[in-house]
């Protein structure tokens, strides 16, 4: 994982060095390219897309993923702690989160 990283690091480095309209050019030719894999991963799945019904739906990915990186730095816990009431313990790494277990998922 840490070369894929270093990779795409150093990837991103390069086309952030190009002239403007180069990497203005590849960085919509990758956003488009990233939507096709999407889509394509979708229609493997044999699912639409959430936003298809519900176009707040592409508000979910990003506010997702807004949150997992909070409570990944340890911001707003009381937040985490309500998400967690509501929608049970979270997995981090394949593993329940320890911590603020609800009493009624443990007990089952």
């Amino acid at each position: 994982m840490g070369t894929i990283l270093g990779l795409s690091c150093g990837m991103g480095t390069a086309i952030a060095a190009l002239p403007l309209p180069m990497w203005a050019g590849t960085a919509a030719g990758l956003f488009v390219g990233g939507w096709a894999l999407q889509f394509l991963g979708h229609y493997f799945e044999g699912k639409k897309p959430a936003f298809m019904d519900d176009i707040t739906g592409l508000l979910d990915g990003p506010l997702f993923l807004v949150a997992e990186v909070a409570f990944a730095l340890g911001l707003s816990p009381e937040l985490r702690k309500e998400v967690e009431r509501r929608a049970g313990p979270t997995r981090w790494w394949g593993k329940v989160a320890a911590t603020d277990l609800v009493p009624a998922v443990a007990a089952a």
